[in-house]
């Protein structure tokens, strides 16, 4: 008799977690119900607890010409959390002993304008080298389009990757360096020229060998060739304006990679999401994912936020990672956002809870949606 009350015990709890879980999923789903999904764009959610997916489900249209379903499998473009992986590049080969992150940039970049300070690695990574930014306008007139007018960066003009590099290694420092924390899209593209110099391969052939392949992230990349074919691809969209419920492609024809550039799914991410726990990458290690926790002042970021005078940016902006709190609770996130698509990563590693956003509906702000599932998630829907 005890056996069967503890085996119904057992039953019990275990449906009512399941019931728990059911309802936590069934109200991210309500999320969306602004959104007509057999008709338009919208977003693939991944959340995950303990390495597990708690709720993974594609909501919308991956291509609406053709009437394709977003699915966990559904290839997004992930923005400046491509980020993330060029930091982890440079820690590898700072790991390895390939490079400094105190180096100066002109030691791996050559051909770099001489920018009469010391800009370093490290500078570049935690944005304080000074350099101004290629898409807000920190260059005028040096960006120009066909007819000579300033280059729109969506997809309206096109360079390839060898003027933009170019470009990139002509442009001066807008502020001497560690004036102020300058978010810097042109330092991260620098960045990865440095692993290509370094290396003698592509950064999307680094980042294969080194990241992906190890993390059996077979759906993941660097897309330094956007005209190629990419199995399960979506398309990304922007609302046409005064015409509601209708879109609009808006993909990109630019492939400079570095900043951004990274395309994966949310079946994918998890692996890197669980290597900030178990470090698969170079030497297998928890040095490298402490490095990756380290702000510019060699210091970590997660020390720094708990200092009542830390500054949000300068000291805890980590190897592209914020760190913050969020609902009382210790946070590393990062969004994304390029043409049509938007993105959010959030990581709760005390909890071994994270929460991933991609979509391809410029209409729709992933890091919006991914508050709102983390507040959902702490007020008890699931735990």
């Amino acid at each position: 008799m005890k056996k069967l009350t503890f085996i119904f015990i057992i039953l019990f709890c275990f449906s009512m977690t399941e019931a728990k879980q059911s309802d936590f999923s069934k109200n991210i789903d309500l999320f969306f119900d602004h959104v007509d999904l057999e008709r338009e764009p919208a977003c693939a959610v991944g959340v995950i607890k303990n390495n597990e997916f708690l709720h993974k489900a594609g909501y919308g249209m991956a291509n609406m010409e053709h009437g394709i379903k977003i699915t966990p499998d559904s290839v997004f473009r992930m923005g400046s959390i491509s980020k993330q992986f060029t930091a982890m590049s440079l820690a590898l080969l700072e790991e390895s002993g390939h490079l400094s992150f105190d180096d100066t940039v002109k030691k791996h970049i050559p051909d770099l304008i001489d920018y009469k300070d010391n800009v370093t690695i490290r500078h570049l990574i935690h944005h304080f080298s000074g350099l101004g930014d290629y898409e807000y306008s920190d260059y005028p007139d040096r960006f120009l389009n066909a007819i000579d007018e300033e280059f729109r960066w969506g997809n309206q003009d096109y360079m390839s990757n060898d003027e933009i590099y170019s470009l990139f290694k002509t442009l001066p420092l807008i502020m001497k360096p560690e004036t102020k924390f300058w978010y810097s899209n042109l330092g991260y593209g620098l960045l990865g020229q440095v692993v290509e110099n370094i290396s003698n391969m592509s950064l999307r052939e680094f980042s294969d060998k080194n990241i992906f392949e190890p993390l059996q992230m077979s759906d993941s990349f660097f897309n330094d060739n956007v005209n190629l074919i990419v199995k399960n691809r979506t398309d990304a969209y922007s609302p046409r304006e005064n015409y509601p419920h209708e879109y609009e492609i808006n993909m990109t024809n630019l492939s400079n990679v570095g900043d951004g550039g990274v395309y994966t799914t949310i079946n994918d991410f998890i692996k890197w999401d669980h290597n900030f726990y178990q470090n698969k990458l170079g030497n297998k290690e928890s040095d490298l994912i402490r490095t990756m926790e380290q702000n510019f002042f060699k210091k970590p970021a997660i020390t720094s936020r708990q200092n009542n005078k830390a500054y949000r940016d300068e000291d805890t902006y980590a190897f592209a990672q914020n760190f913050d709190y969020k609902n009382g609770k210790r946070r590393w996130s990062h969004s994304g956002s390029w043409v049509g698509y938007t993105a959010n990563y959030s990581r709760f590693e005390d909890l071994r809870f994270s929460v991933m956003v991609f979509c391809n509906n410029e209409g729709i702000d992933a890091s919006e949606i991914s508050d709102k599932i983390i507040d959902l998630y702490f007020k008890g829907s699931t735990q």
